[in-house]
């Protein structure tokens, strides 16, 4: 599993996962790689596995990268990564991966 830390330009403001979740929408049905099974669980139509994510107070997100194969999960990591970059990156600060042992 890893765990992703994604910081704001302004803490606060944006909400980040207001904007996950309009950049959701906005694809439902068309070409997109990740499709909402839950409120805040994901997964992505080509790599097993799932993210679940969150939203602190101070807008901070976070999100849990989930595999079902482990030697893969690097691909659904850098899916979401690009997914974030792609859809809300002028709004994001930094991001942080912590890496737990399997």
């Amino acid at each position: 599993m890893k765990l992703l830390s994604v910081v704001p330009v302004t803490l606060g403001r944006p909400d980040l996962g207001t904007l996950l979740e309009e950049a959701e929408r906005g694809l439902r049905g068309s070409s997109t790689t990740f499709v909402r099974r839950k409120k805040r669980h994901w997964v992505h139509v080509r790599y097993s596995g799932w993210i679940t994510w969150d939203v602190s107070k101070s807008s901070l997100l976070t999100a849990q990268i989930h595999s079902k194969k482990p030697d893969s999960e690097w691909q659904l990591l850098q899916a979401f990564i690009g997914y974030l970059n792609r859809h809300l990156g002028k709004h994001i600060d930094s991001i942080t991966i912590l890496f737990y042992p399997d």
